[in-house]
C-alpha cells in the first residue's frame, strides 16, 4: 500500500509541477457525483481523461472501457506527448478512446470525459478552437464507424479510473494497453467505482 501511495505522489507531479486538468463546465452535471452510472444493455461505457503540464507542454491521455454490467473490457493510454493545452490533451484522450472502440469492434458506446467544454464542442454548441480542428475531424470520422456513440460530460469524481490510467502512463512515459485482465491497482479502483469492496 505504501508503494502505491508513493507512486501516486510521483505521478501527481510533472517534474516538480502539478499536472493541470482542463477547465470544468458548470452546467450539465450528472445526478451522481461519484461512481459508475451503468449504460444501457449491450452498451460499452468508455471513460477518458487527459492531463497536461504547462511548463513542459507535455501531456498524457488514457481510457477505460466497461460493459453494461461494469465488467472491465480494456484500458489504455499514452504518456509524455507534446500538447499545447489541457483541452488538447482531453481531445486526444477522446480520440484515443474512439480508436480503441473501433479496433475492439464495439458497436454501441457512451464516451465520458470530465471536460464539459470538449463535449460542447463535439455537440456543436460551442465553437471549437482552431488548434483542435484536426482532432475533432478525426473524432467525427471515428464516430461514423460506430453504430451508436454518445458523448457525455462526467464530473471528475465519476472519471477517477481514467484519471488514474492517465497518471500512470504519464509517469512511465510509454504506450500501454490492457485487455481482459486489469492490473491490481486498476482492479481496486474499478471495484470501488461500482461500490464493491474486494481489495487485492
Amino acid at each position: 500500500m505504501r508503494l502505491l501511495q508513493q507512486q501516486w505522489e510521483e505521478i501527481a507531479t510533472c517534474e516538480g509541477e502539478s499536472l493541470q486538468q482542463p477547465p470544468r463546465g458548470l452546467q450539465g452535471r450528472r445526478e451522481s457525483t461519484q461512481g459508475l452510472i451503468k449504460p444501457t444493455f449491450r452498451t460499452i461505457k468508455v471513460n477518458c481523461d487527459g492531463a497536461w503540464c504547462s511548463r513542459t507542454s507535455m501531456g498524457g491521455f488514457g481510457w477505460v472501457a466497461r460493459d453494461f454490467v461494469a465488467i472491465f473490457k480494456g484500458a489504455g493510454g499514452v504518456g509524455r506527448i507534446l500538447c499545447v493545452s489541457s483541452i488538447m490533451a482531453e481531445a486526444e484522450a477522446l480520440r484515443l478512446a474512439l480508436v480503441a472502440c473501433v479496433e475492439r469492434g464495439f458497436e454501441s458506446v457512451q464516451v465520458e470525459t470530465d471536460s464539459h467544454v470538449l463535449v460542447d464542442m463535439i455537440h456543436g454548441s460551442l465553437q471549437s478552437k482552431a488548434i483542435l480542428d484536426g482532432i475533432l475531424w478525426d473524432i467525427n470520422l471515428l464516430k461514423q464507424q460506430l453504430c451508436v456513440v454518445e458523448f457525455l460530460y462526467a464530473p471528475r469524481a465519476c472519471n477517477k479510473v481514467a484519471h488514474l490510467v492517465v497518471s500512470y502512463v504519464t509517469h512511465v512515459r510509454v504506450v500501454h494497453s490492457w485487455d481482459g485482465f486489469e492490473l491490481e491497482w486498476l482492479f481496486n479502483i474499478l471495484t470501488s467505482d461500482v461500490n464493491i469492496s474486494i481489495p487485492i
